[in-house]
């Protein structure tokens, strides 16, 4: 890794950012290093914008494409200090409405569950609508079994927040507790009991009992999360406490669910029914 590169390593460590935020800025950077040929902190912002015509980075979805324009904005401002003026247009982002995962669907994903490990995060994921990060990352003391509350201290952007624990769900983690006897982190890594599994020892096994079951749109920790929101807005959760349990810091984000629930809205009137047609 070139120094420069290094520097934004080590800033980001300095921050806070996530490692996986720290791995994603500097693997893009690497990739505009390999690019341009050249040192970063010699390139001309001709030379970057030019970059975004490369075959390589035009084929990348938007989201890889604005991962290379935060990294380049993140070394510009807090190790070249210098502005960034990137005539960049990013291809327009397909608006898809997620896959609706029915309850009864969740329960029959759940019943032929025999792994506790899974069922227990699927559970977790699904009743109380962590992310999958959020999950793993829990430890035996966030559970507070008197108040029904857990306690996710990694939440995106470093926001920690108390969730809702649902009775069903507290049983479940008392399950797991008897059967894996955690003392740290709820979810240990087998050989390595000092930190916590990895995302795709859930999302592999998951997978697998998605497609088993027949509901591969519920094979994924996000649809879990998905299925949580919708569900909750479906049985009258209140728009901000909803927010305040995904832990999304812009209420517009806990909006969109919104526009996937037409029937939670007015809904109109059949203006064809008998008797309006006039």
């Amino acid at each position: 890794m070139n120094t420069l590169i290094e520097q934004v390593r080590l800033e980001i460590g300095y921050r806070g950012y996530s490692a996986k935020t720290e791995k994603s800025y500097c693997d893009a950077l690497q990739k505009v290093s390999r690019l341009v040929n050249k040192p970063l902190d010699e390139v001309s912002m001709d030379e970057l914008n030019q970059i975004f015509k490369d075959p390589s980075i035009r084929r990348l979805s938007r989201a890889s494409q604005s991962l290379i324009i935060n990294s380049l904005a993140f070394l510009y401002k807090h190790i070249l200090k210098r502005p960034l003026a990137l005539d960049v247009a990013l291809p327009k982002a397909p608006l898809k409405a997620p896959a609706y995962i029915s309850r009864g669907e969740i329960q029959a994903l759940i019943a032929a569950c025999d792994h506790v490990r899974v069922k227990t995060l699927i559970m977790l994921c699904y009743g109380c609508g962590l992310r999958v990060s959020e999950a793993l990352q829990l430890k035996v003391a966030d559970i507070d079994s008197e108040r029904n509350t857990l306690y996710i201290e990694h939440g995106k952007g470093k926001r920690a927040r108390y969730v809702v624990l649902p009775p069903s769900v507290l049983a479940q983690l008392r399950v797991y507790w008897c059967a894996y006897r955690p003392t740290d982190w709820l979810f240990y890594a087998p050989y390595y009991p000092q930190r916590p599994i990895s995302a795709s020892t859930f999302r592999k096994p998951l997978r697998a009992l998605a497609q088993r079951c027949g509901l591969s749109k519920a094979g994924h920790p996000h649809a879990l999360r998905h299925a949580f929101a919708t569900h909750q807005l479906e049985a009258g959760m209140p728009l901000h406490q909803l927010q305040h349990q995904l832990g999304h810091q812009d209420i517009r984000t806990t909006e969109g669910y919104l526009h996937w629930l037409p029937e939670l809205g007015h809904g109109g009137v059949d203006l064809l029914a008998p008797g309006l047609v006039k």
